[in-house]
């Protein structure tokens, strides 16, 4: 069975999602960012398309939203 890619969040910023792209690793999810060369050269790309997303595979994606909710709570 092929793992498919599924987008686990969107980010306005690059800074936001190479934060949650860090947390991630750390848990040990492979993870990537799409669009940012995209967003970066043209900033307007984020509002019209989906911005900026990291994309976990399907069989981490449960885990995935854990580790970032975790964190949020954490912040609370």
């Amino acid at each position: 069975m092929e793992d498919k890619l599924v987008t686990l969040k969107n980010y306005e910023t690059m800074v936001e999602a190479l934060f949650d792209q860090d947390l991630l690793a750390k848990s040990n999810i492979e993870c990537r960012i799409i669009n940012e060369n995209s967003v970066e050269l043209l900033p307007m790309f984020g509002e019209i398309n989906e911005g900026l997303q990291i994309q976990v595979f399907e069989n981490d994606l449960e885990k995935a939203q854990a580790v970032l909710s975790e964190y949020e709570n954490c912040l609370e």
